[in-house]
């Protein structure tokens, strides 16, 4: 019952990060082409404006990964495996 309570409200939560990116970040559905400038500021730039939506997928499933290793490891303390 826990599982399938948390399945739902993260596939929720992602939703809505989602939309509030899409929305945000693009809000007339256009994606702002970068230039091509190899400065760290223009790879700043294209990161945050261009590639927003895959950063934003990477950022959400590395802290996925970190909270299934803390819970492996909280399990596997509990059960005496370590």
């Amino acid at each position: 019952m826990r599982n399938k309570f948390a399945l739902v409200l993260s596939v929720l939560l992602f939703l809505l990060m989602l939309t509030f990116i899409q929305f945000g970040a693009f809000p007339n559905g256009v994606v702002p082409v970068n230039t091509g400038t190899s400065s760290s500021p223009g790879i700043t730039q294209s990161l945050f404006t261009t590639y927003l939506l895959p950063f934003e997928i990477i950022t959400f499933l590395l802290v996925a990964a970190m909270l299934g290793a803390m819970y492996l490891g909280e399990r596997g303390e509990q059960n005496g495996s370590i």
